[in-house]
């Protein structure tokens, strides 16, 4: 298979883009530590598992060793409603003549900043709106799933 400008293709991304289709592949790291290992297979699992501390019960994300606001390392694993508000977002153009992708910032009704950066189905360019509730989905085949959120219909 060849990009457009007739190199190869390099890698399953650039192959599953020529498709057309948005890509959701092996979305692991390369890399799994101490401090992602429940985020990773919470994914796995269809589950969205945050680090929180256990001594000031803040929300850790994206995962770290120890807490940004008290300095504890008494880090365990929790997971969230699934329901957030629209932060922001941004317009991604995924391959010439496909549709664009909608990604967005969601904000988790858990905590003020606790953003969760993922695709917002079922939006548009015109339709989707900061400030918009959002309600956690899954989209991809195991074991490789990958959270998304849907837009509330606005009346």
């Amino acid at each position: 298979m060849t990009c457009r400008d007739g190199r190869a293709a390099r890698n399953a991304c650039d192959r599953t883009v020529l498709r057309g289709r948005p890509f959701v592949t092996n979305n692991e790291p390369s890399r799994i530590d101490h401090d992602t290992q429940a985020y990773w297979e919470g994914l796995r699992a269809r589950k969205l598992t945050l680090a929180r501390c256990g001594d000031c019960q803040h929300w850790i994300h994206p995962p770290k060793a120890c807490c940004p606001v008290c300095w504890s390392d008494n880090i365990g694993h929790e997971q969230p409603s699934g329901d957030a508000t629209l932060f922001s977002y941004l317009v991604q153009p995924i391959a010439p003549g496909a549709p664009p992708s909608v990604v967005g910032w969601a904000e988790l009704v858990e905590q003020p900043r606790l953003i969760v950066v993922a695709e917002i189905v079922g939006a548009t360019a015109e339709t989707v709106c900061i400030g918009a509730r959002l309600h956690l989905e899954w989209v991809g085949d195991g074991p490789h799933f990958q959270p998304v959120f849907r837009q509330e219909a606005t009346s």
